[in-house]
């Protein structure tokens, strides 16, 4: 069902609209802060009260991404009437990480990602929802993280919106057996810490044809927030990181795991994806009671970043589920 969005940011006057609008308009609503995670680290995070709030949507954003990329699809999910709740995962954005390379991206498990979501909504999203129903949107890692999440703790969402998610991330054309061999042999010399060899550091010269996006404008705008502050200038992934990715696909894919899960749950997969793999995501969904995936064309990894026609689907998509569902 298509929605009349007189608030839609269009690519014709992108940067105009996100600074003169959108910007101003998040930065009265915003609210930040630390929330100490079960290990006593600091976990950053941002929410926005909606004025005539319908329910509460938590964000669970991709590897390498941050609070700060999704300032669109915040500035959406408020105008649809729902207070919107982030978190910078660890090793992201401003909250704590793990090794010294700001670059780098570390992890000693992958439910600490999930510990921390859960910590999260219990100290920080029901105390200002009111009562209100708890729903989830996230991307490609933050994916991984939401069904472990609904695994783990079945009933807190009750809607949830996965957008590429990370069931199985692409790993260099290597099957995963072999990656997680080599990643664990570079653990067992001392490097777990270490960023991934074949990987760059943040590039500040990357251009939008390297991206995940099609749509340039959407793009630049991040890419810009990105040179301007080092905080989100992840890039590369520690050994580490690298094997519990390719461990944890295996929870994902469990059929009795899933078997558990009581949100209904709409899985969003791009026409073209180079990170994770979309028939495997087939795959999962199938093992999800009620799920639901629709693809979408003119979109790479990120569908959130696509030209105007297909955010808009997106964006119809997803508040028709959340709302007429």
């Amino acid at each position: 069902m298509a929605c009349s969005r007189d608030y839609f940011v269009s690519e014709k006057n992108y940067k105009d609209t996100m600074i003169n609008t959108v910007e101003p308009f998040l930065d009265e609503k915003r609210n930040d802060g630390y929330f100490e995670a079960l290990d006593g680290k600091k976990i950053h995070y941002v929410f926005y009260k909606a004025d005539m709030p319908k329910a509460s949507i938590t964000v669970a954003h991709g590897f390498t991404e941050s609070t700060e990329k999704f300032r669109e699809m915040t500035y959406y999910f408020l105008k649809m009437g729902l207070n919107v709740f982030l978190l910078d995962h660890r090793g992201h954005g401003l909250s704590h990480r793990h090794n010294d390379d700001p670059e780098v991206i570390h992890i000693k498990y992958f439910d600490q990602y999930v510990d921390d979501l859960h910590s999260y909504v219990k100290k920080v999203v029901r105390p200002n929802s009111e009562g209100l129903p708890l729903y989830l949107y996230s991307h490609s890692m933050g994916g991984a993280v939401s069904v472990r999440h609904m695994q783990k703790h079945p009933g807190v969402f009750e809607k949830a919106v996965l957008s590429a998610p990370m069931i199985k991330a692409r790993t260099a054309g290597l099957p995963g057996s072999v990656v997680s061999f080599l990643s664990r042999t570079f653990i067992l010399l001392g490097k777990e810490k270490s960023k991934v060899l074949g990987y760059k550091g943040f590039d500040p010269g990357r251009t939008y044809e390297e991206s995940h996006d099609t749509s340039e404008e959407r793009f630049k705008y991040y890419h810009q927030k990105r040179i301007e502050n080092t905080c989100y200038q992840t890039a590369a992934p520690s050994y580490r990181w690298v094997n519990e990715a390719v461990m944890i696909s295996k929870k994902l894919l469990d059929g009795k795991r899933n078997s558990v899960i009581k949100a209904k749950v709409l899985l969003c997969q791009p026409e073209e994806d180079s990170s994770v793999y979309s028939d495997v995501q087939d795959d999962f969904i199938k093992t999800v009671n009620g799920g639901r995936l629709v693809s979408f064309t003119k979109c790479k990894h990120e569908i959130y970043m696509s030209v105007d026609e297909t955010v808009k689907e997106y964006l119809d998509t997803i508040e028709d589920f959340l709302f007429n569902e």
